[in-house]
């Protein structure tokens, strides 16, 4: 059984597929990374914002109270 030393255009062209596959997917891992901590900012802000309303909901009933 004899190896063919030189690759073929088909090797070729694969490993260059593969090789823009692979940078496809890096690109695809950061995009990701970036959309998980925007996600963790919404719900930091969002839980800041229920707390404030929860707040202000609160002052104002305590308001109504007085009056």
């Amino acid at each position: 059984m004899t190896t063919n030393v030189n690759p073929t255009r088909t090797d070729t062209k694969l490993k260059k597929q593969v090789a823009e596959q692979n940078t496809q997917i890096g690109n695809l891992r950061s995009r990701l990374n970036e959309i998980v901590d925007d996600m963790a900012i919404l719900q930091s802000d969002l839980n800041r914002f229920k707390k404030n309303v929860s707040k202000d909901l609160l002052e104002v009933i305590e308001a109504l109270k007085e009056k």
